[in-house]
């Protein structure tokens, strides 16, 4: 494959849940030199936490839309947890500029249905960047403390409301995750082998038997953040999925 063709292809990144693009610094450092990369701030967060709500899935699919509808070529889509969520859905509203969907630790697209105290502890995390802290750690199991600065930060400025309404889209879902997605092209559903959240056992049950075409990857040492805890990995895996479209359309 030239080096022509590989700049042709665009890859852009979709981060989680109270995240921001700086999630995504590794990953795009090791993409850089042989892919466009963009990594988008979702309204709510990051440069845009100033953005009104309310927060609602396809609220946030529709930011990503607008960067695919900007882009002339190809494109590998890639979405971490909540942030893959968005990815199915703005793909399905521009299949034809999605060449591969690449779904990090994906919370399912029909959502997870969390209640009680579970949902309240998640709903609450606005404003509380030790619970935060905490909760990162119960689901990472090689997370540096750089990294680890780096989400708390993200994190602990979006606000409150706005982290209440993003945990109610993701736990709720989409009525369209229970059915085949929409979404036809390549498909890799990659998850870290020591994800607590995002299990093997979610994944069979509600997200690798939706797609067409799907090519399933785990990450040893990894768990739900495999972005931050193993970003060689998850970068190999992207130039993957876009070197293998590439040749495909050459």
């Amino acid at each position: 494959m030239s080096d022509t063709g590989s700049r042709s292809m665009k890859v852009v990144l979709v981060h989680g849940f109270l995240d921001d693009h700086t999630a995504w610094d590794d990953v795009a450092a090791r993409l850089g030199d042989e892919f466009e990369t963009v990594a988008l701030d979702l309204p709510g967060f990051g440069s845009r936490v100033d953005d009104d709500g309310p927060i609602t899935l396809h609220a946030l699919a529709d930011a990503v839309v607008a960067e695919l509808d900007r882009s002339d070529g190809p494109i590998v889509l890639v979405g971490q947890s909540m942030g893959a969520q968005v990815g199915e859905l703005a793909a399905v509203a521009r299949p034809q500029r999605v060449a591969a969907l690449v779904l990090l630790t994906p919370v399912p697209l029909a959502g997870v249905h969390l209640d009680g105290e579970m949902a309240e502890s998640f709903r609450s995390l606005g404003g509380n960047p030790e619970a935060q802290r905490q909760g990162r750690l119960a689901v990472s199991v090689s997370l540096s403390e750089r990294a680890l600065d780096v989400l708390v930060t993200s994190g602990a400025a979006v606000r409150p409301e706005i982290v209440a309404q993003a945990f109610d889209a993701w736990n709720d879902g989409d009525p369209t995750g229970g059915a085949p997605s929409a979404y036809t092209g390549p498909t890799w559903i990659v998850r870290g082998v020591a994800d607590p959240f995002v299990t093997q056992e979610v994944l069979d049950a509600a997200v690798l038997p939706r797609f067409a075409h799907v090519q399933p990857h785990g990450i040893e040492c990894a768990g739900h953040l495999p972005h931050l805890e193993a970003p060689s990995e998850v970068a190999r895996i992207v130039r993957e999925a876009a070197r293998s479209v590439d040749q495909v359309g050459a």
